[in-house]
């Protein structure tokens, strides 16, 4: 064992002024872990809540999408799309028609986002198997609609009703065409958990889109899925110098950016903020060792006296304000990690079901998030310590002696 550390364990067990310095020391141990569990905690809920709505997104929007620069349709090209799967991190591609619509039923009349597609290929962009509630995908071919949950509560349309779509007149002299009107069979009812799609979203078949929108076999772009949603910036821009400036290629990022701008906002915020407890819980390691810095005076003249270097007592009182700053950080990440795991898989908070669409709390703890955590209130502590070690190193061994 090396001497300052054999030192700094007997300064650090050996306490003349005994419960007061006790109890300080179980302040700062107990206060840096208050502090370092609750800002793992609390990164770890913002984390699932953030990962809970992307992949509600995810559900009914593409990784990145491919559309006109000039809101205009596009002809559909095989080649086009057989060109993107050449693109690295491509993992499969699918066209789709998007447009305004009103939906029409014997009481009721709402305006809607209508997105025709093909089921087989879509499913491969988007989680569609996943989000559906009730009904099949492949009956949209027979003339079927498939509505968002809370659209279809509105206007009180059920599975097997019949619904009247009210399109924009197509191609053509405005003046001389009426909107088109079809009818549709309700096959199907979806939940992706975003309550904008659930209450505005409609799908039919891509065919039956491009007849009622009268585009002939136009569509309005094509919706990308890639191999690893972490490597979107890249592979938009891979897209985009692939296919030049003739279209418009966006990612979910982009189409999204606000609210996870807000998001990321928030959590740099909420980082700050509970810093500042294990901030707090350093200036009680500061006191700490101050005080033991005025108690073991004496036998710090004595340890200079026999020759004992200011960078050894400085090592010696480092050790010491780190063993307690340690033991704070070490069980605060125990507690945060003990905590986040209950409330993963324990029901200990409920959530209103109808306003968040989920029921409990979303965690989300990463290794990433449990070392930054950890580095932050590492770098505090030791910045903590820094100061009473200078001093006990800068203590005249004569004076120490002499008045402790």
């Amino acid at each position: 064992m090396r001497f300052e550390f054999f030192l700094a364990k007997r300064f650090l067990a050996g306490q003349r002024y005994g419960v007061f310095r006790l109890v300080t020391t179980f302040i700062a141990v107990g206060g840096t872990a208050l502090g370092v569990a609750a800002l793992l905690v609390t990164l770890a809920v913002m984390d699932g809540f953030r990962t809970d709505i992307q992949e509600k997104i995810l559900g009914t929007q593409p990784h990145i999408m491919i559309t006109s620069p000039f809101d205009a349709t596009l002809p559909y090209e095989p080649a086009l799309a057989n060109a993107l799967q050449t693109v690295p991190s491509v993992k499969a591609q699918a066209p789709y028609v998007s447009a305004q619509a009103l939906l029409q039923t014997d009481k009721r009349v709402t305006g809607i986002l209508l997105r025709g597609i093909v089921p087989p290929l879509e499913t491969h962009v988007t989680r569609l198997n996943d989000i559906l509630s009730h009904g099949d995908w492949n009956q949209l071919e027979n003339k079927g609609i498939i509505l968002g949950q809370e659209l279809s509560a509105a206007i009180g349309a059920h599975e097997g009703d019949t619904l009247t779509l009210v399109a924009p007149q197509g191609q053509g002299d405005a003046l001389s065409q009426a909107p088109r009107m079809r009818r549709y069979k309700v096959v199907g009812i979806f939940h992706s958990g975003m309550y904008e799609y659930d209450a505005n979203l409609a799908y039919i078949s891509l065919s039956a889109a491009q007849e009622l929108l009268g585009i002939g076999s136009h569509i309005t772009g094509y919706g990308v899925m890639l191999s690893d949603v972490d490597k979107t910036p890249e592979a938009t821009r891979a897209i985009s110098e692939r296919l030049g400036s003739g279209f418009w290629v966006r990612s979910w990022q982009d189409m999204n950016r606000p609210l996870f701008s807000a998001m990321k906002l928030e959590r740099t915020v909420m980082f700050i903020i509970l810093t500042l407890i294990i901030l707090v819980s350093s200036f009680t390691i500061i006191s700490n060792l101050l005080l033991l810095t005025i108690e073991k005076g004496r036998e710090i003249g004595i340890l200079q006296a026999l020759g004992t270097s200011p960078q050894q007592i400085a090592k010696i009182f480092l050790i010491n304000g780190l063993m307690i700053g340690g033991s704070g950080v070490s069980l605060g990440l125990f507690l945060g990690v003990l905590i986040s795991s209950l409330l993963k898989h324990f029901p200990i908070i409920r959530l209103p079901a109808d306003v968040y669409y989920i029921d409990r709390l979303p965690v989300k703890l990463s290794g990433q998030t449990i070392e930054s955590v950890a580095l932050c209130a590492f770098i505090l502590v030791l910045a903590s310590v820094l100061y009473p070690a200078y001093k006990a190193s800068q203590m005249d061994p004569v004076q120490a002696i002499r008045y402790s």
